[in-house]
This record gives C-alpha cells, sequence and structure tokens, in this order.
C-alpha cells in the first residue's frame, strides 16, 4: 500500500513538474511583414461554379493606384450580355410596333362608337314619328331598329373600353419586359466591371497559395467564387500577421503580452511588439494541418530601421 502511494505521488510530481517545463517554454510563432493598408482580390461569381483567371500582373510589381491588377474570364456573361442587347434592340421595335397596333385598334373602336351614336340619333328620329303618320308596321320597324341602334353603341362603348385596356395593359406588359432586359444588361455590365479589378492602393503585388496545390494561384488557373486570388499591400503602416494554433492562442495574454520581432533578413537586429488584436472566429489552414488557427496581429512596438518589404518572414518570440 505505501509502495502504491509512493507511486502515485511521484506521478503527481512528474506531471506537475512537465506542466510547469511546457509552461515556461517561450511561444514561438511565425509571421510575415503585412500593411494595414492592403486589397485582397477574390474571384467573382461566375455563371458557372469556377471562372478562369485571364491575367495577373507580376508578382513583385510595384502597381499605382488605379493601374489594373487581375482580368477574369468574361466569356459567359459577355455573351449573355450581347445577346440581352441584340433582345432589347428588338423589344423596343416590338414596342413601337405595339404601340402602333393598339392606338389603331382603339382608333377604329372610337370610330364605331361614333357611327353607333349616328345611328341611334337617325333612328331615334325614325321611331319618334307621331302614330297616324306611317303604318304600325313601318313605325314598329323604326322602333325596332331604334332599339338595336342602342344595343350597337351600348356593344361599342363597351368594346372601347376593352381596346384602352387592351393598349395599356399591351404597352404596360412591353415595357415591363424592356426594363426586365436593362436590368438585367446593368447587372451583367456591372459584372464585367468587377472582372477587371484595378488597385485601390499603391504597393507590391502577391499571389496568393492555391487552396489545395502547393503553389501559387497564376494567369490559368481556374478558381472558384469568393477564393482570394491576389494581394496589394501599401509600402507603409506595416505590421506582423501571423496565424496561431488554437493550443497556442489559449497561452496568449493579447493586453500585456510583449513580443520580440526578428525578421530573417536582419537576424542579427530585433525589435518590440505587441499584439493588436486576434481573430475571434478560427479558420482552417490546410497546407498546414486539419487544426483550427487564429489570425494575429501585431504592430511594431518600436521605430524599424531597416527596409522593410510586404511579405518578408518574421520570427516572433513570446
Amino acid at each position: 500500500m505505501a509502495n502504491i502511494l509512493c507511486k502515485f505521488m511521484l506521478l503527481a510530481v512528474t506531471l506537475c513538474s512537465v506542466n510547469s517545463w511546457a509552461d515556461a517554454i517561450p511561444l514561438l510563432l511565425t509571421g510575415e511583414v503585412a500593411s494595414a493598408q492592403s486589397q485582397t482580390v477574390t474571384a467573382p461569381k461566375s455563371t458557372g461554379w469556377q471562372i478562369q483567371i485571364q491575367w495577373l500582373a507580376e508578382e513583385g510589381t510595384i502597381v499605382q493606384e488605379g493601374e489594373l491588377i487581375a482580368v477574369f474570364d468574361s466569356g459567359g456573361i459577355q455573351t449573355q450580355l450581347e445577346e440581352n442587347q441584340e433582345n432589347l434592340q428588338t423589344q423596343k421595335l416590338q414596342l413601337i410596333k405595339t404601340e402602333m397596333d393598339l392606338n389603331q385598334a382603339v382608333v377604329e373602336a372610337e370610330g364605331r362608337v361614333k357611327l353607333a351614336i349616328i345611328s341611334v340619333k337617325k333612328n331615334r328620329i325614325e321611331a319618334n314619328i307621331p302614330d297616324g303618320e306611317v303604318s304600325d308596321y313601318e313605325k314598329g320597324k323604326f322602333v325596332i331598329a331604334y332599339e338595336r341602334a342602342l344595343m350597337e353603341q351600348l356593344k361599342s362603348q363597351e368594346n372601347l373600353k376593352l381596346k384602352l385596356a387592351e393598349r395599356d395593359v399591351g404597352i404596360q406588359k412591353q415595357k415591363i419586359e424592356i426594363t426586365k432586359l436593362e436590368e438585367q444588361i446593368t447587372y451583367q455590365q456591372s459584372q464585367i466591371e468587377k472582372l477587371s479589378v484595378r488597385a485601390k492602393v499603391g504597393g507590391p503585388v502577391s499571389h496568393v497559395m492555391h487552396p489545395w496545390m502547393q503553389q501559387k494561384i497564376t494567369a490559368g488557373t481556374n478558381v472558384e467564387p469568393a477564393w482570394e486570388v491576389v494581394r496589394v499591400q501599401a509600402q507603409s503602416s506595416y505590421q506582423v500577421t501571423s496565424w496561431v494554433h488554437e493550443i497556442d492562442a489559449a497561452k496568449l495574454d493579447l493586453k500585456n503580452s510583449t513580443l520580440k520581432l526578428t525578421l530573417d533578413a536582419y537576424p542579427n537586429t530585433t525589435y518590440k511588439g505587441k499584439i493588436l488584436g486576434m481573430s475571434r472566429q478560427a479558420e482552417q489552414r490546410s497546407q498546414w494541418s486539419d487544426s483550427a488557427y487564429y489570425r494575429l496581429d501585431i504592430a511594431f512596438d518600436e521605430a524599424v530601421k531597416n527596409d522593410i518589404f510586404p511579405g518578408m518572414s518574421v520570427r516572433i518570440e513570446q
């Protein structure tokens, strides 16, 4: 019994020692220099589940604000746009023809109403001839003709209302078709504009790693919507970006942690750094492992004396 108790105490002491040793190990991370002012280009939506990159600015190229940095294939959208533009012209011509036909139908219906009114007036005069001036037979014919004229007048007036309604509905329907086409054309034109992406900030261009293959995305690559393709980072407002494993994230003191930053390009120089913040949502980094990682943004806590550029690798120690 005493031996078992001794072994249990020895195991507890060992575990405590291991935990203390693990806690004492400084946290070591890798990161890269990034700019707080940056632009990330993502693949836009397309007619298919993938879209091809037609052109990308070369990696490392220094671009100015407004310069072209990426062009995506617009084949399917461009074809639909051209078809809709042709259809729009056809629909506009159809609107003119529809207006002419329906207006003509209304004019004819108005003419029949006028003729019916004249017929009613004529037959009213004959039906009102005093008794004795014509035979009862003739008088009866005049009355029947007057009643028929009244009926034709009512029919012609109802027909005119119908033709007016048909004209309004027919023209409105045609205009709705035109409006729908114009909206589709406007949307497709905006999509095509998004397929040619221009720099919003000036700075070096860097291509993003393909999420499946261990290589950077280049022109000719088929990508899915929302994939990150290329980045442009301003040559100012530098900070360090790193990814922290979910286990190590729990060890970080976000408020009081002082970090030591060493750029691989200048291994003999170190800088103090402070944590700006850590993302609340973990992300998968498939090129590393199946674990979750948190993005960590770190600021240089002192002036940087060396020449640094976006993408430079940094060693981070707690």
